[in-house]
């Protein structure tokens, strides 16, 4: 294995993540790509058969945009572990872990939550039974029958992938932890996945039978692969095998690209709910197709590190939790009335289309800026007292 060389850390001051490590600029880029297709996704829903052949094509593509999420999954794999690998060696290695990943995640999660508790009586929600759910971060397994969650103009259905995030660090800690050996670690990865695309093409085969669609999309243990996908990477960068990864990320990218846009001419885009290889090996193959593109973000020098560390990619990226939580909620509020305001005045459905996902963008934008600088901040600023630029650091940790 290649001598360890010291990890690049945050200065003591660095009010962005005091006491961690610095954020690689290219990834806080890819960041921004995860939640620009998220975007994309939900903000241009429109007509898929506009009799236009580029609208309809764009639809596809926007349609195939969910993926964003996937890629939010495999990135955070990565970052992650290689976390947890520099660091197991340190006192306080859980601690230090947990506090410092609920200080990023539960305020502005919880927060919501809280604020939309206080709304039910005046606004009249009917929340059916899922509070418990989402106040234990397990509204994405919906494995039982709750009535439908009425918040009017209030959106958190795709908190879910918040809760599937929360699930699996409450166990990959423990596993980073004991399984010492890189190999073991990979290989355990590995298998993993192998299991969850097994699992997934029983899901789909019976989806016929099953009362829930989403049972092969958004439980954790449908969709854990696309973390273990990140790990996996984030471990073989730290063996011999480093340089021969990054130098084939490009050819290993290109391959699943094109077999996936095969499938998506075949079934007329990459959704999942109609057809059986996209949920199955589509996923699987979208997860290694994302850690490829991680991968060449890494190579000193690439053009693909150069576009990912644009300055707009990377403010996306730096802003991109709040974006998530906020941007469904102004969606349901702000796109409709806008795009009938301009459909009727304009007489142009594409130009009401447009002009929708702008106005929400310009509403979710400062709204994110504004939790991030004067609620969030004041939790992150609490990660200097779980520091992990300790003196007594007894290994010198690895850089990514």
């Amino acid at each position: 294995m290649p001598p360890a060389s010291p990890a690049q850390k945050a200065s003591s001051g660095d009010p962005e993540n005091p006491g961690g490590f610095q954020h690689i600029p290219a990834l806080d880029g890819i960041r921004g790509l995860a939640i620009l297709m998220v975007l994309f996704f939900h903000l241009f829903a429109s007509n898929p058969d506009t009799g236009s052949r580029l609208l309809d094509l764009l639809n596809r593509i926007r349609e195939s945009c969910y993926l964003g999420v996937n890629l939010f999954f495999v990135l955070s794999g990565f970052l992650i572990t290689g976390i947890l690998l520099d660091t197991r060696a340190l006192p306080h290695f859980f601690k230090t872990f947990y506090a410092r990943r609920t200080l990023r995640i539960f305020p502005l999660y919880y927060g919501v939550l809280i604020v939309l508790f206080l709304l039910t009586r005046p606004l009249h929600f009917i929340w059916s039974g899922w509070p418990i759910y989402y106040l234990t971060y397990t509204a994405n397994l919906a494995l039982w029958t709750v009535g439908p969650l009425n918040l009017h103009a209030f959106n958190i259905n795709h908190f879910w992938s918040l809760q599937v995030e929360e699930q699996f660090y409450l166990v990959w800690p423990f596993l980073v932890y004991r399984i010492k050996r890189l190999q073991t670690l990979i290989t355990f990865s590995l298998v993993a996945c192998a299991a969850i695309l097994t699992l997934r093409i029983i899901l789909v085969a019976l989806r016929p039978r099953l009362h829930n669609l989403y049972l092969p999309y958004s439980p954790t243990f449908s969709c854990a692969d696309n973390l273990l996908f990140g790990g996996t990477l984030c471990a073989l960068l730290r063996t011999p095998a480093r340089q021969s990864i990054l130098a084939l990320a490009p050819r290993v990218l290109a391959i699943c690209v094109v077999i996936l846009i095969v499938a998506g001419l075949r079934y007329h885009g990459l959704l999942w709910e109609t057809n059986f290889f996209i949920p199955t090996f589509g996923f699987t193959l979208v997860a290694i197709s994302f850690a490829a593109l991680i991968a060449m973000a890494l190579r000193r020098g690439s053009k693909t590190q150069q576009l990912f560390s644009n300055s707009a990619l990377r403010f996306f990226g730096k802003y991109s939790y709040g974006i998530y939580v906020f941007h469904y909620s102004l969606e349901t509020m702000l796109n409709s009335p806008t795009r009938l305001y301009v459909t009727s005045h304009l007489h142009s459905k594409a130009l009401g289309v447009l002009a929708g996902a702008c106005v929400v963008m310009a509403a979710t934008i400062p709204v994110a800026l504004l939790s991030y600088h004067f609620y969030e901040s004041r939790f992150l600023s609490l990660k200097r007292y779980f520091s992990y630029n300790k003196k007594e650091t007894s290994t010198p940790l690895q850089a990514i």
